[in-house]
């Protein structure tokens, strides 16, 4: 049980509240044994679904719509939650990358399509032998190794990417991504807030990260806050988590009838079997709010 502003609770919202946020790649990706039907607790659906990879003739930009034709590819060809983060090429480490190591990038990327993850894994590494700076390709790779689940490798590349570009946002998500895995919610609040100052606007994943940290380290308010600032921005709702993870926060607050809003919200995006947990929990709030 946790205890939180004086109030003990044992739901099974609380019991998956970890899991929300890793439950993604547990396993490899598709193609290795992982579906998108989510994770399961008990036997019974626990967490919003596993999310089919967009690759990047569908990534959108929260902040310009759709990118250009001529971006998409050489911007990153990302796995999620990283298919809508959007950077313009302007800055002088992309423009500067070579031919061959962009040409084994693009290589990496038609794996991914095909979810060939072993061969992605051996282009991106060619691509980051080819240019050691190009940031895209080592964030690349870090969420490839870590869906392969070769947690230290992923760590590695995707550090690799801060260190050479410290500016470059899609490096510190996926450093809170890959500690969200790992239960570090110190480090996956570290890192969320790091992305946050690069991009305090219009990026929701960051806001969920740091909310979803910040839930778990009993920093509540805070928690409620980096959630609906999450909630605002993601007008395009490329982070409906945020709904399920507002409606823990409001739990632990004693407010049922904002849960049920925010899980009736999540459910607008829920799959089918996910649907199903989540209306159970609806379904036993409202019986006890009749009473």
């Amino acid at each position: 049980m946790l205890q939180c502003s004086g109030r003990t609770t044992n739901s099974s919202l609380l019991l998956v509240l970890a899991l929300i946020v890793i439950g993604r790649l547990e396993a490899p990706l598709f193609g290795q044994g992982v579906s998108n039907q989510g994770v399961t607790f008990a036997g019974t659906m626990a967490t919003p679904p596993t999310m089919i990879p967009r690759l990047p003739d569908d990534r959108v930009s929260v902040e310009k719509g759709p990118i250009p034709q001529e971006q998409r590819i050489e911007e990153g060809c990302f796995l999620p939650p990283l298919t809508v983060v959007h950077r313009t090429l302007t800055d002088v480490v992309n423009l500067e990358v070579p031919v061959k190591a962009s040409k084994e990038y693009r290589s990496a990327c038609s794996a991914m399509q095909q979810q060939k993850w072993q061969d992605a894994e051996r282009h991106l590494r060619k691509a980051v032998e080819q240019y050691p700076k190009y940031s895209a390709a080592w964030v690349t790779l870090g969420q490839v190794m870590q869906a392969r689940q070769q947690p230290e490798d992923a760590r590695s590349a995707c550090a690799q990417a801060a260190a050479v570009d410290p500016t470059y946002l899609p490096a510190h998500l996926c450093l809170a991504d890959i500690a969200a895995h790992a239960e570090d919610w110190s480090q996956v609040l570290k890192s969320s807030l790091r992305a946050l100052e690069l991009n305090p606007a219009s990026d929701p994943h960051a806001y969920f990260y740091a909310a979803s940290a910040r839930l778990q380290l009993k920093q509540l308010a805070d928690a409620e806050k980096n959630a609906l600032k999450a909630a605002e921005i993601d007008k395009q709702n490329v982070e409906p988590r945020v709904h399920f993870l507002l409606a823990q926060i409001y739990e632990l607050k004693g407010d049922s009838k904002l849960e049920v809003a925010q899980l009736r919200e999540y459910l607008k995006f829920a799959t089918p079997q996910d649907a199903a947990m989540v209306k159970k929990v609806v379904a036993d709030l409202e019986a006890k709010a009749a009473k």
